[in-house]
């Protein structure tokens, strides 16, 4: 089925992808961190390992019988103080945790918005919503539960030992001994972790893409009576996130396991030395006690640091994806700015496709004149839409050039030269939210009376009116509690307040009855007045908006001029003119 394609194998790779590591560390510098906070939880986090350190020294005194009121003192002192500062360290984290998770999500939505079209080719929207929701935390998880309690069992590991060290060498070189194997299976289980993270990721992101396909597609699953075999695809998902966690559950044991294996046989060589050297008087036996109660304190900070870099390569799969879109080549900004423009529209030469051996368009040349409706006619797949991806820079030609007013588009800065453009598809674009916040959308705000006069004039007044809360009604997911001729409707009103030069209109009557057609037609005529206006034709009902005809056929424009002139010329319009006939 699709998912097995999609999902892959579920054999642990020990091999790491290539750059894994050099995308991972480059992403820390473009997460906007709050280092005041970081800095304050990190002075905090290690002078709580002074702490706990003089607390350990005080209590080995006790135990050896001196039972000294200074000693008693210092030893209540230094426990509260453990006890207030260790809140104050969890205070500390969970702010700064908030903090980093808050600026993650903004960067990384702020950077797919900033991303080309093209990116978004081999990309499903909706994993990149769980890259956005799930992965982005993996940043805070890494910095605040990996990288800081490694620095902080690092800090204590090696101040441990220092303090280890002065009771004895021999005992102290029982401990570093045994960290070759420590690290050895830090190492093997942190390849296979990075692996199932990876792999649970990536099933994750295709089970919210399946679920949320599913939930806008229940009528149509129900139409077909599809719900059990939509089950079932869930369902095999579901089986496969099931038998990596299991799987990773399984080797976290096996891990916990082999880490006590090793810890239990350190302390036996550690206790048969120890007993050796304090029989032979070589140790005294507060020393003993000291370095017993250290060594235990020294095992424990190594297998944190264990622990946290396993937690490293866990998280280190889950972020590769958020790093991999965080280094993702952005759209190129810069350019003049081009307020106002105007002018014919002129393509040269243009050449593009959306698989490099698979050109749309082979060679296109034609001209869009301004203060002209110029109508862009062809069969269903020759390249007309793809055609509109480029004259607004969603794409760039892969050879040829296109130029507005004169100049090449290219120079112009990307944002003021979009803002001269506005679009109406016939797959009516609309947001979650109130209809004005839709008609409005890409406006900054317009008066009452702006905004009412775009409604009358996209014919969308009256059943706007008519709604519970009027203009402040709610649209759901895609505008699904709204016919599709309301929708475009509000589309048309939103491109009269854009006050862009340039319209593409993309059969922007193919959810309306003949009535609301002729109305339409109507409108846009009156619009199209010293405007350049392109509309893409897929039936004959608004040809009678056009004063010129571009005919695409088999990626190249064969025949453009005046629609008399075009429809003598050209078979293909002449066809599409006995549609018209034929529909009066």
């Amino acid at each position: 089925m699709a998912e097995k394609k999609k999902g892959g194998s579920d054999k642990i790779e020990l091999r790491q992808k290539k750059g894994t590591w050099r995308r991972f560390i480059r992403l820390f510098p473009k997460c906007r961190l709050p280092w005041g906070f970081l800095a304050v939880y990190i002075v905090l986090n290690l002078a709580m390992v002074n702490v706990g350190i003089g607390e350990t020294d005080y209590t080995a005194q006790l135990f050896a019988g001196d039972t000294g009121g200074a000693v008693l003192a210092r030893l209540i002192g230094l426990t509260i103080l453990n006890l207030v500062g260790s809140n104050l360290v969890v205070l500390f984290r969970q702010v700064t945790s908030a903090r980093i998770n808050r600026n993650m999500r903004t960067v990384v939505l702020d950077k797919v918005l900033r991303l080309p079209m093209s990116y978004f080719k081999d990309e499903n929207p909706r994993e990149g919503v769980s890259r956005i929701l799930n992965n982005s935390v993996m940043i805070d998880s890494t910095i605040m539960l990996v990288l800081l309690p490694l620095l902080t069992a690092g800090y204590k590991a090696l101040s441990i030992f220092g303090r280890v060290f002065r009771y004895d060498w021999r005992l102290s070189a029982i401990l570093l001994a045994f960290l070759p194997v420590q690290f050895l299976l830090a190492f093997l289980f942190g390849r296979i972790n990075f692996s199932l993270s990876e792999q649970e990721a990536s099933i994750k992101a295709g089970l919210m893409q399946r679920l949320g396909e599913l939930v806008t597609n229940i009528p149509l699953a129900k139409a077909f009576a599809r719900e059990e075999r939509e089950t079932e695809n869930g369902k095999e998902l579901a089986d496969r996130l099931y038998r990596i966690q299991i799987k990773g559950s399984w080797f976290d044991q096996l891990r916990d396991l082999s880490q006590s294996g090793v810890d239990v046989l350190q302390s036996v060589f550690i206790v048969l030395v120890g007993l050796l050297l304090l029989r032979g008087g070589e140790i005294t036996t507060r020393a003993w006690i000291a370095f017993f109660l250290f060594s235990s304190l020294f095992t424990g900070a190594v297998t944190e640091f264990v622990m946290y870099w396993n937690n490293l390569k866990v998280i280190q799969g889950g972020a590769d994806k958020v790093a991999e879109i965080m280094d993702a080549p952005e759209e190129e900004l810069s350019g003049d700015p081009c307020e106002g423009l105007s002018g014919d529209i002129r393509l040269e030469n243009v050449r593009f496709g959306y698989g490099e051996e698979c050109p749309v368009l082979a060679d296109v040349s034609c001209e869009f004149p301004d203060s002209c409706v110029t109508a862009l006619l062809g069969a269903s797949g020759c390249g007309k839409t793809t055609l509109t991806y480029l004259l607004t820079r969603l794409y760039e030609p892969w050879s040829g050039q296109i130029l507005a007013g004169g100049r090449k588009v290219s120079e112009f800065a990307l944002k003021d030269y979009r803002d001269q453009f506005v679009v109406v598809s016939q797959n009516s674009m609309l947001f979650s939210g109130t209809v004005r916040e839709n008609v409005c959308y890409g406006t900054g705000g317009v008066s009452d009376g702006a905004f009412f006069e775009a409604l009358k004039k996209a014919g969308a007044y009256d059943f706007v009116m008519e709604l519970p809360d009027k203009e402040y009604t709610l649209l759901e997911e895609y505008g699904a509690n709204f016919s599709g001729g309301q929708r475009q409707r509000l589309s048309v009103a939103r491109a009269l307040l854009s006050g862009a030069h340039y319209l593409i209109l993309d059969e922007p009557t193919s959810a309306m009855d003949a009535v609301g057609t002729a109305e339409l037609v109507g409108i846009l005529r009156e619009i199209a007045k010293d405007r350049c206006m392109i509309v893409i034709a897929h039936t004959p009902s608004v040809l009678a908006l056009a004063d010129r005809v571009v005919i695409l056929e088999d990626g190249m424009v064969t025949v453009q001029g005046e629609k008399e002139a075009v429809r003598t010329a050209s078979e293909f319009l002449r066809t599409f003119s006995r549609e018209e006939a034929a529909e009066e």
